[in-house]
């Protein structure tokens, strides 16, 4: 206990000068009043570029370049993979057929495993963005379309102008998958009828 006692004693002998020049110090410190005359420079603008300008300025950048180099590829249909793509065109020279219907936040699971069929074979295809019902309500263009409001929704367009809509993923993905065969170039995704092991899995 003394022992403790002369310890504490010693720590207090040395921790009062320090506390003390700690004190004293604040005496030779600015006070807030100085600090309130800022330079005008450092003073908020109070005008505000417009859109376009900001635009502008970014595209000169190597990032802003890049990503409008993507952008109009995307439009173009021979962008990356992208969840609000509208084209997917794969090197074709024609206009597709094909359009699907799908979720424009890519949250759906169903639009989701349709795309990556799609991406794998690389189909070229059109594709329309519609909002889930957690969005609001969906366009009545589409409704008209599907009227039971299902994604993802498949819009054949055949060689004679008839259209016709197939909805369920499950069916539109081994439909697209028979219609674009290995023979024509393109993977085979969905195991073939012939294939009973694979069916059952």
């Amino acid at each position: 206990h003394k022992t403790t006692m002369a310890r504490m004693h010693v720590a207090w002998r040395l921790l009062v000068p320090l506390l003390a020049a700690e004190v004293n110090s604040f005496s030779s410190r600015p006070s807030l009043s100085s600090f309130t005359n800022f330079p005008t420079s450092l003073a908020m603008s109070t005008t505000t570029d417009s859109w376009e300008t900001l635009q502008s300025a970014a595209s000169n950048t190597p990032v802003g370049s890049a990503l409008d180099q993507e952008s109009a590829s995307r439009t173009a249909g021979t962008g990356a993979a992208f969840v609000q793509n509208k084209l997917r065109l794969f090197g074709a020279d024609e206009k597709p057929k094909l359009t699907l219907y799908r979720d424009h936040a890519g949250w759906c699971p169903y639009c989701q495993k349709t795309m990556l069929l799609i991406e794998e074979k690389r189909i070229p295809i059109n594709i329309e963005l519609v909002p889930m019902r957690s969005y609001g309500d969906k366009p009545e263009s589409f409704l008209r379309i599907v009227p039971s409001g299902l994604l993802p929704a498949l819009l054949v367009e055949t060689s004679d102008g008839r259209k016709q809509v197939v909805t369920e993923s499950q069916v539109i993905m081994e439909l697209l998958d028979s219609w674009h065969p290995v023979e024509d170039g393109f993977k085979q995704m969905m195991p073939s009828e012939e294939d009973s092991a694979s069916m059952q899995r």
